[in-house]
């Protein structure tokens, strides 16, 4: 716990430094993604679910001497095992997130920038082939690291590059073994549950990686477009319990206004 604190107290003087700043450039993103998705709820069974996964995403960006980053966005996708003929399980993923990025490499051509975040991620699955009467969960609070790569080709195209990777966490997962027989579905009991059963950790617990790679490129004085491809690793286990894993791969277009 004394970890945590030390870094939310870290994070939020970044935060305060940027809310100081006034901006001289601000916009925001609309981001459309369909990609695949490999889940591996083993408090379930360790067999593997593999379906398609469709995104929307939205992100407001400041900029400055820094780079201040506000993100939300969810996800749905069906899922299949193997063994299964037709796509009966559903997942659905709720995030938010903020970052604080200080420039640290500045050139003609690359910049670099590197900072605090914090992310918020519900994931809610539901597998009525294996078991009808129960949700599977996992709610995750991440303390971690940003990291943002920027090439310009030209004054009309850059690469951009994002890798950020949690350090802390604090996140729920349902019970192991359930003393009821079926789950309450109303939207109080599911927020319930999804904050349930808190328990801290670092990347023994719980692991998130994300990468993002976005090819940006102007269509008008005010309009950018990027094609964008992310891949994303979730790994997460109680004490009492077993692993959560999901893998992800996306590619999305996104448009900044």
């Amino acid at each position: 716990m004394k970890t945590t604190s030390t870094f939310l107290l870290i994070f939020f003087a970044f935060a305060l430094q940027a809310q100081e700043n006034i901006s001289l450039y601000q916009s925001n993103g609309l981001q459309l993604d369909v990609g695949l998705i490999q889940l591996k709820e083993e408090n379930l069974h360790p067999k593997v679910h593999r379906g398609l996964l469709y995104g929307l995403k939205y992100e407001h960006v400041r900029l400055k001497t820094g780079i201040s980053a506000f993100q939300i966005g969810m996800g749905f996708s069906r899922l299949k095992t193997k063994y299964e003929a037709l796509s009966a399980s559903a997942n659905v993923q709720l995030q938010g997130g903020y970052q604080y990025l200080i420039k640290i490499t500045n050139t003609n051509k690359l910049t670099y920038h590197l900072g605090p975040e914090i992310n918020l991620v519900y994931d809610l699955s539901y597998f009525p082939n294996w078991d009808e009467s129960h949700l599977y969960w996992a709610g995750c609070l991440d303390l971690g690291i940003g990291n943002k790569f920027i090439y310009h080709i030209n004054t009309r195209q850059s690469f951009v590059l994002d890798l950020d990777f949690s350090l802390v966490s604090v996140f729920s997962r349902p019970e192991l073994d359930r003393q009821y027989k079926i789950d309450d579905i109303s939207i109080g009991s599911m927020v319930e549950s999804l904050n349930s059963n808190p328990e801290g950790g670092t990347i023994n617990k719980s692991a998130n990686l994300s990468l993002m790679a976005e090819y940006r490129f102007h269509i008008g004085e005010k309009i950018t477009q990027a094609i964008c491809y992310s891949s994303d690793y979730k790994r997460i286990k109680r004490i009492e319990g077993l692993h959560l894993q999901v893998i992800l791969h996306k590619i999305g277009l996104k448009i900044y206004f």
